[in-house]
């Protein structure tokens, strides 16, 4: 073999396993939700690239730790990155030839659960549920409702519930998290017991009378910045998100 069959042969060998490890990479980090195919996602979006192929869109997600989600599509050869989920078809637009993928940990993270490397936890939709079937549901996989630690998560979770903004029903709208009212320290808690270290009520002077008040997400005018309310008692189903 000469020397420039020999260079040939490495650099086909190196390409080779770059395509391999990029595959890989896909196959490890990412998966396809078809329900959401065809649909294009209408918040949360980071960027909209060119891109020659799924690996690519996919890696070029992986980059940006605030990317949790993407659409690709093979026609136009487009990317569309997400710093949030699609939660439900109502969120977005019907387009034919899009694909859609999420961030998750095979073996780690529950089937339908994505993973946010931004916030380092598992993070599944469990449906609209009332408080104790929600806790239920999460407490199934070893999980709790989303707890929010501050106003970047505090966004975070406003983008998730944004997706149901076209319910009719108010309730429907909100978003439960972690926060039980202390009648005797009269605080804030989580469900550890641990004083929440981040609040942002719809009234700043916001104190529940009585006891057993859960905390919830309420929708406002800003996708991004949702406020915080609570209930006596759940009486309607809401947004049921757990975290691992």
């Amino acid at each position: 073999m000469t020397l420039i069959a020999i260079r040939l042969y490495f650099k086909l060998t190196v390409f080779a396993f770059s395509i391999s490890a990029c595959v890989t990479e896909l196959i490890l980090n990412f998966k396809n939700d078809n329900q959401f195919d065809n649909f294009v996602l209408n918040h949360g979006l980071l960027s909209q690239t060119y891109s020659d192929s799924l690996v690519s869109c996919a890696r070029k997600c992986i980059k940006d730790k605030s990317c949790i989600a993407f659409h690709f599509n093979q026609g136009k050869l487009q990317c569309r990155g997400y710093e949030t989920l699609m939660l439900t078809s109502n969120a977005g637009t019907h387009e034919e030839g899009w694909q859609y993928y999420y961030i998750t940990i095979f073996g780690v993270c529950p089937s339908t659960y994505a993973f946010s490397r931004a916030f380092n936890y598992c993070l599944g939709y469990e449906g609209l549920s009332l408080n104790a079937e929600g806790v239920a549901k999460c407490q199934r996989h070893g999980g709790n409702y989303l707890l929010i630690r501050g106003a970047d998560e505090n966004r975070f979770a406003s983008l998730l519930a944004y997706n149901f903004r076209s319910l009719t029903s108010r309730h429907h709208r909100q978003l439960m998290i972690q926060g039980n009212y202390d009648d005797v320290d009269e605080k804030w808690k989580d469900n550890s017991g641990i004083t929440l270290l981040f609040s942002q009520f719809v009234d700043d002077k916001y104190t529940p009378k009585g006891v057993k008040h859960k905390l919830y997400l309420e929708q406002t005018d800003s996708p991004e910045n949702f406020l915080m309310l609570s209930r006596r008692g759940i009486v309607h189903p809401a947004i049921t998100l757990c975290t691992i």
